[in-house]
């Protein structure tokens, strides 16, 4: 006599490795208002700092190191505000076991697994967009880091804002949109809800309507990749890949942007 084993399930959703963040509600309200008054105050001191270096003609275009030194601020502005707020926030981190969480290289496998997934998705989400926005008259407007990228620029700045693009950005804004606005979100809230505000947040940063779509689903993604591993070198990985790929597609087919 043969018995029927339970049928083995594959879940529509990955598991869940992301500990709960237990700060008050008005304490993220405040790290919120410290996220983006940061970001603003350090982006305006870094271009201040570049023009006092750089001789600047007036009413000339300001140099690319000036704009490079404002992103940088801005950028640094994140991670000060979030290093800050929890340096002097009375919190419980409900960090898991050290044998339950990923390994480095496990958890920068699961954001590479979430890049794949994210690719194609992106590319349709932002196709359908661009249809969409140009069917209602929109004109598309360039984001000012693709802009400065095809623009070039001497060695020094090209390292720079290679740098940005490739290290520094990924870092804060995982930090900052993952470790902090997404975990508080997360299980204070609907799954859909938390990831979707989350992403809302991390694509109205960039400041531009045509990439809009793309980035909120990058930030979708990205949530995904950082429930899974409960890292955020599943998050750095992801963001840092993503953007050098890109980075790469630019300067070998200007044309595509």
């Amino acid at each position: 006599m043969t018995t029927n084993s339970p049928a083995k399930t594959i879940p529509l959703i990955a598991r869940n490795s992301l500990p709960k963040w237990e700060i008050r509600g008005s304490d993220f309200w405040v790290f919120i208002a410290l996220l983006f008054s940061s970001m603003g105050f350090c982006s305006f001191l870094g271009a201040k700092i570049a023009t006092w270096l750089i001789p600047v003609e007036p009413n000339a275009e300001p140099p690319l190191l000036v704009a490079l030194s404002a992103n940088i601020g801005m950028q640094l502005g994140m991670l000060i505000a979030y290093l800050v707020f929890k340096r002097f926030t009375l919190e419980q981190d409900l960090t898991p076991p050290a044998d339950t969480r990923p390994s480095a290289p496990q958890a920068a496998l699961i954001g590479l697994k979430w890049l794949a997934i994210a690719y194609p998705v992106m590319f349709g989400v932002n196709a359908f967009s661009r249809i969409l926005l140009d069917s209602l008259g929109f004109e598309q407007v360039i984001q000012d880091p693709i802009k400065m990228v095809l623009e070039g620029g001497t060695a020094l700045e090209l390292a720079i804002m290679y740098s940005v693009i490739v290290i520094v950005a990924p870092v804060c804004e995982e930090v900052a949109f993952r470790g902090g606005i997404f975990r508080f979100l997360h299980q204070r809230m609907p799954l859909v809800a938390s990831i979707g505000l989350s992403a809302f947040f991390f694509a109205l940063l960039h400041a531009n309507l045509y990439s809009f779509a793309p980035l909120m689903t990058i930030g979708v993604m990205l949530a995904f990749a950082y429930r899974e591993s409960g890292s955020l070198i599943s998050n750095i990985v992801f963001h840092s890949a993503f953007n050098a790929i890109n980075l790469g597609l630019i300067l070998l087919f200007p044309e595509i942007t």
